[in-house]
């Protein structure tokens, strides 16, 4: 496994600067972890989204990406913000790594001292280690297992969200979506992998909260991304990308 000692670099591309080699691996990167990724599906949801994280390795080949866009479907409020994370992976040979966070948070706090407004991140977790990301940089996020750690907004803001964005699929009572055809879900590898780990906390949650994850139901979480929500290192991440506004960056101006 290529990890720490060999860290990728990231990228921030615009969505409609990706080239047709880029999509197809993207594609065939989805198909390493998930079942049932159909290629039109998966070019359909990423013509919605803003921008792409890339993990390209020495070669340029790209090892992991996540989607991201900004406000979707009209989700801005005059008071704040919505980013949405779309499909996220990375190869199994790049897991344990931390590019794809450092480049997250760069982004976000790019994304928030431009726009000068309250950001929150509108996250659908398919499988336990995406919603990992919540408890391990997060002092308050939603849905949580500790009340303290319970992000007050989140219920409303999940609902906000989904109702716009998944209007057929969104489960209030539940908290999930859930798909009347399957869009993509974990493979049985992985999903034996989230079943195995039974016996911590945060992973029993995520089971109990999303049972049907394995059939591609996927949990909605909400936090706030703000750097006195992190936690001290993913802290540092965000303020580095606070001093880079994304108006300042070529070819990423926020009008």
């Amino acid at each position: 496994m290529k990890t720490g000692s060999d860290p990728l670099p990231y990228e921030l591309v615009s969505q409609k600067d990706l080239s047709e080699g880029m999509i197809s691996r993207m594609h065939e990167l989805m198909e390493t972890c998930y079942d049932h990724v159909s290629s039109d599906r998966f070019r359909e949801d990423l013509a919605r989204k803003d921008w792409i994280l890339v993990l390209p390795d020495p070669t340029g080949n790209i090892q992991g990406f996540s989607t991201l866009a900004l406000n979707p479907c009209g989700l801005e409020e005059s008071g704040f913000d919505i980013l949405y994370s779309g499909d996220t992976v990375i190869h199994p040979e790049y897991w344990g790594g931390q590019s794809l966070v450092r480049g997250f948070f760069d982004t976000a706090g790019s994304i928030l001292s431009s726009r000068g407004k309250p950001l929150f991140w509108y996250l659908l977790s398919k499988g336990h280690r995406t919603y990992m990301y919540l408890p391990l940089f997060f002092k308050r996020y939603f849905p949580a297992v500790e009340q303290a750690r319970e992000f007050i907004p989140g219920s409303s803001l999940a609902t906000f969200c989904s109702e716009r964005l998944f209007p057929e699929s969104w489960k209030p009572g539940r908290g999930v979506i859930h798909f009347s055809e399957r869009h993509g879900q974990v493979n049985e590898a992985l999903a034996e992998d989230t079943r195995n780990r039974a016996g911590h906390p945060q992973v029993d949650f995520f089971m109990e909260r999303n049972p049907g994850f394995a059939e591609g139901d996927e949990l909605v979480c909400v936090t706030e991304l703000s750097p006195e929500n992190l936690r001290r290192r993913t802290r540092a991440m965000m303020e580095a990308g606070m001093q880079r506004p994304l108006a300042w960056r070529e070819g990423f101006c926020l009008a």
